[in-house]
């Protein structure tokens, strides 16, 4: 698929902009997708490579080497929700600590050095997640699993990259632009206050509403090898001067915001964080239809105590992708410069697009056929799918609808999951079953999905990641290597039938070029099979049954202590009932929910 739309109604304050000449700029949108965020990383992996080759063969060709296009592309934004928070993040380090790809499952050298694969295949797992570290001496339960094996993931990361600012230079690519915008979508529980003012009687004085639906604005600089531009307004800034080790220290907070958008409600614990009123004060809206334009940014501060009284805004968060699962809104304004500024759609103009990864493009629940067709629900099943609906209601924009049903929308692009024909029960990506979370019971589905996201990406570049030969960006290069007969290596593929072959397409060349070991295929990877015994039940059997004594004695009290029973022998007793009852019955249930998926996707 090319195109992808989106709209939001918000962005921070900017001025118009426009990208260089002969440079076309990305914004980058990585949506939610829990377990598959590593099929996320596999597509930056390749698409790391695939820039830094070009601009290395940009540098050779200046040295008498073979002749190349020309033209720049730079990343000026990354926004993303969920486990695209966290790929987001880790864009942002990548320039400090080098990109070494991991182009092959055996190579377990650039496995070790590459972020992408040590945050997403090597270092988040489920038997991580099975701790009990987070249990304290009061027995509280914040979540079904252990979320401290994220804190250390995200320690790791921390540590890595101030490390590698503290050594010898990295060189920082000319692809990614200076200062690098970061956007990660979180789920407010405190939730934002603003009043609509009515004639009304005292002490009223309007409608007070709530939007819940926040974000976290960074600025990283250093990114890439460019002039420094101008940090942006109400961007909290990374990595100025002072800041490294301090309590202040951005990359820390950069972190906390990666694990607050990822924090998946119950499944994962809620987590603090904190914004700036800045953010607040400074955003700007889209004005409302046929409201007049004085030239003036239309603000609307929240009904907050006053920022000196108040200076930041302190909250509890869940994940960004229960409000806001593809942030595409942050990405397009950071390239308009403005919510009320479009960005070219037509192919002979566009110079920036949005360029959106998403594991789950279609809801692997198939949340159309989850509604209630048949028979009446009862008040339990009701309950389990409100948040469910809720979610897929927020997420609803027909304004995307519309802009994706345009073919001639070239400011927008999709990668998606895709292994061609598959056999019956198979997914796309193996970690698409348990609701997402499959990935976590073993390396070898995240492995997969990893390598699946290298070739999806490479194959993207090739046939639809294009740009019209016309354009003015590329225009300089091509109409000279039309003229010398070399154009046809860089032409974009198309598919002129359904089921024909692919064809160079003479009117649009590829806007990432596919050269040096960006060129040489990447091969499908093998469907991964498990053997349950050993990869599953010898794994995690015993630390399911662990955390979910703990976790159902920490439940149940905390339900007595709900109601006034919390102490007393009678108390511990409930405790200890529910704690030997449950604990046998959930890790049986779980592992029966584990084998089952397996088995229906081919993967045992």
């Amino acid at each position: 698929m090319r195109r992808v739309g989106g709209s939001f109604l918000e962005g921070d304050i900017m001025q118009k902009r426009k990208p260089a000449p002969e440079t076309f700029e990305l914004g980058l949108v990585m949506a939610g997708a829990v377990s598959a965020g590593a099929y996320t990383a596999g597509v930056l992996d390749f698409l790391f490579e695939a820039l830094g080759e070009w601009e290395a063969a940009k540098l050779a060709a200046l040295n008498g080497g073979p002749a190349v296009p020309s033209h720049k592309v730079v990343i000026r934004a990354s926004s993303g929700a969920s486990a695209g928070g966290i790929a987001s993040a880790l864009v942002a380090m990548v320039p400090f600590t080098g990109h070494t790809p991991v182009r092959s499952p055996t190579d377990t050298a650039a496995m070790a050095k590459n972020l992408f694969y040590k945050c997403w295949v090597s270092g988040i797992d489920l038997a991580n997640m099975l701790g009990t570290r987070d249990i304290g001496a009061d027995g509280n339960i914040y979540s079904l699993l252990d979320g401290t094996a994220l804190d250390d993931v995200a320690a790791t990361l921390a540590k890595a990259t101030r490390t590698a600012i503290s050594g010898p230079d990295v060189p920082k690519p000319g692809w990614i632009a200076n200062p690098l915008q970061l956007y990660l979508s979180i789920a407010n529980l405190r939730g934002v206050p603003y009043l609509i003012q009515m004639v009304a009687a005292d002490p009223v004085r309007g409608h007070r509403v709530l939007t819940h639906g926040d974000y976290a604005h960074f600025a990283v600089s250093g990114t890439g090898n460019g002039k420094p531009e101008a940090m942006p307004t109400a961007a909290s800034p990374v990595n100025f001067p002072g800041t490294q080790g301090t309590p202040q220290d951005g990359w820390k907070r950069l972190l906390d915001a990666a694990l607050s958008t990822s924090a998946f409600p119950v499944g994962l614990p809620a987590r603090r964080f904190q914004n700036s009123r800045q953010v607040y004060d400074a955003k700007i809206w889209s004005r409302p239809g046929g409201a007049p334009d004085d030239g003036t940014p239309p603000t609307v501060s929240p009904d907050m105590k006053p920022a000196e009284l108040e200076p930041t805004y302190d909250f509890w968060t869940i994940d960004g992708g229960v409000v806001n699962n593809e942030p595409l809104e942050f990405a397009r304004v950071a390239l308009s410069g403005a919510p009320d500024e479009r960005n070219p759609r037509d192919a002979v103009e566009a110079d920036r697009a949005l360029l959106m990864i998403d594991p789950f493009p279609d809801d692997e629940g198939r949340a159309h056929e989850m509604g209630f067709a048949g028979a009446r629900p009862d008040m339990f099943s009701t309950a389990l799918n409100l948040l469910g609906t809720m979610k897929r209601q927020a997420r609803f924009r027909p304004d995307e609808i519309m802009l994706a049903l345009h073919e001639n929308v070239y400011s927008r692009f999709l990668i998606a999951p895709t292994r061609g024909e598959l056999p019956t029960g198979q997914t796309h990506i193996a970690s698409a079953g348990l609701g997402g979370f499959a990935g976590f019971v073993n390396e070898k589905l995240r492995s997969h999905d990893f390598f699946l996201g290298r070739r999806n990406c490479q194959q993207f570049l090739r046939t639809h990641l294009a740009i019209h030969k016309d354009n003015p960006v590329v225009h300089q290069w091509t109409s000279a290597f039309d003229a010398a007969g070399t154009l046809t290596p860089f032409q974009s593929l198309s598919r002129p039938m359904p089921n024909g072959p692919w064809v160079p397409d003479r009117d649009f060349v590829q806007l990432i070029p596919l050269v040096g070991s960006a060129a040489v295929e990447c091969q499908a990877p093998a469907w991964p099979h498990l053997d349950y015994k050993t990869d599953v039940e010898a794994k995690l059997k015993a630390k399911i049954a662990d955390r979910a004594g703990k976790v159902s004695s920490g439940t149940v009290k905390g339900l007595l202590k709900s109601l006034g029973m919390g102490d007393g022998a009678i108390a511990d007793l409930i405790g200890w009932i529910a704690k030997s009852k449950l604990k046998s019955l959930i890790k049986d249930k779980a592992l029966d929910a584990i084998k089952k998926d397996l088995t229906d996707r081919g993967l045992l």
